[in-house]
């Protein structure tokens, strides 16, 4: 379906998924931040990711 899609587009698909398996990993395997902030260690988890992956390659 996306096999005529262009490399940006399938690239922010990509990262779509990966911060999402990222967030739900983290909700799995640390519970014990998931028993104090809830819905948002996963969003916390993935801008704390995106924010080291930005400051490596500035």
């Amino acid at each position: 379906m996306l096999g005529g899609a262009p490399p940006k587009v399938l690239a922010g698909i990509t990262a779509l998924a990966a911060g999402a398996i990222l967030a739900m990993i983290t909700d799995t395997m640390v519970p014990e931040a998931f028993e104090n902030a809830h819905l948002l260690v996963g969003l916390i988890t993935v801008a704390g990711f995106l924010t080291a992956f930005a400051l490596s390659h500035a």
